[in-house]
Parts: C-alpha cells; sequence; structure tokens
C-alpha cells in the first residue's frame, strides 16, 4: 500500500491575520493533542505555525503579509477550526478580529485572503 501523496499549497495572510490564526491555535492545541488520532496533523500545524513566527521575530522590518506552505489535509483542519469559531463567536465584538478571521477563511479555502485587507 503507497502513502497517500502530500499536496502543499501556499497560502498567504496579513501579518496580523496569521498570528491572530496562531492564536486561535494555541488555545485549542493542548485539547487537539489529546485526541489520538490527530496528534501527528497538530503537531506538524503547530510547528509549521511556529517557525512562521520565529520568522517573523527575527525580521526588523515586519512584513505585510506571510506566504507559508500548508499540506492539504492541515489548511482544511484549519479551515474548520476557523469556521467552528466565527460560528460561535458573539454577534457583538471585535470587528476587526472578525474580519481576520473571516481572511484567515477565505485564504485557507483557496481564496487568497488578502482581496479586501490589500485594499485598506
Amino acid at each position: 500500500m503507497t502513502e497517500p501523496m502530500q499536496e502543499v499549497q501556499p497560502v498567504t495572510l496579513s501579518s496580523q491575520a496569521f498570528l491572530i490564526l496562531c492564536r486561535l491555535f494555541d488555545g485549542v492545541y493542548d485539547e487537539l493533542k489529546q485526541n489520538e488520532q490527530i496528534v501527528e496533523l497538530v503537531e506538524s500545524i503547530a510547528n509549521m505555525l511556529l517557525a512562521g513566527v520565529e520568522t517573523l521575530e527575527k525580521q526588523e522590518e515586519k512584513p505585510k503579509k506571510i506566504t507559508f506552505p500548508m499540506t492539504i489535509q492541515q489548511t482544511f483542519f484549519l479551515r474548520r477550526l476557523v469556521i467552528d469559531l466565527l460560528a460561535h463567536a458573539p454577534s457583538e465584538g471585535d470587528d476587526k478580529t472578525k474580519q481576520w478571521l473571516q481572511e484567515c477563511l477565505a485564504a485557507l479555502s483557496g481564496g487568497g485572503g488578502l482581496s479586501n485587507v490589500e485594499q485598506a
């Protein structure tokens, strides 16, 4: 039996949306790791996000956007987390955070994610 191909695709987000995504993932990381069926996936996402944060921290001039590689499985998993968070977000609240989450959702859905942000 052969292993499934891990297609990798670039995901581009504004730096702020990327950091919001990292915070979201960090908030559920411990809970997700308790599920033995997805530990490897959770760890691979955590390592990729951490590498992105470390790269941002090393740069003197912070970029406006960041592009990072993700497998389709990682992308799908993060997209489900963002959808769940948006579904349970209070209707009143931080509109900017919601915009960044919607940017994450668009980027993870293959929409590029920056169409509205680049105009701002």
